[in-house]
């Protein structure tokens, strides 16, 4: 076996797009979460946005993707993610969706754990 299995910090939730660009949907919504969007892997039809909590590891970096679930529906799938450990309490993953969750308008929510 290579390496150890790892669980990493892992949220999902639909939300609802007022328009038909998700980057000019979301984009101000993103920074007022603290987050930092990418515009080189960014474009309309899906955003990648990171945050780095200062004082914590390299690896604590949370990944933000949004992209389009249901375009005719005008539904997207907003993922959040990070390497901190998903069964660890208060992680700067889980305060990051927490945020997105108050500014985004959600359709449901999903918490997942993922495995490496």
């Amino acid at each position: 076996m290579i390496g150890k299995e790892r669980q990493m910090a892992y949220f999902s939730f639909l939300s609802q797009v007022p328009g038909e660009d998700l980057l000019e949907s979301f984009e101000h919504l993103l920074e007022e979460a603290g987050l930092k969007v990418s515009q080189e892997f960014s474009n309309p039809a899906h955003i990648y946005a990171e945050d780095k909590a200062e004082g914590i590891s390299s690896q604590s970096v949370v990944k933000v993707l949004i992209s389009w679930s249901d375009k005719k529906h005008r539904q997207c799938s907003v993922e959040i993610r990070s390497d901190e450990p998903f069964l660890k309490k208060d992680t700067h993953c889980k305060r990051v969706t927490s945020a997105l969750h108050s500014l985004l308008p959600s359709k449901s929510t999903t918490n997942q754990v993922a495995s490496f």
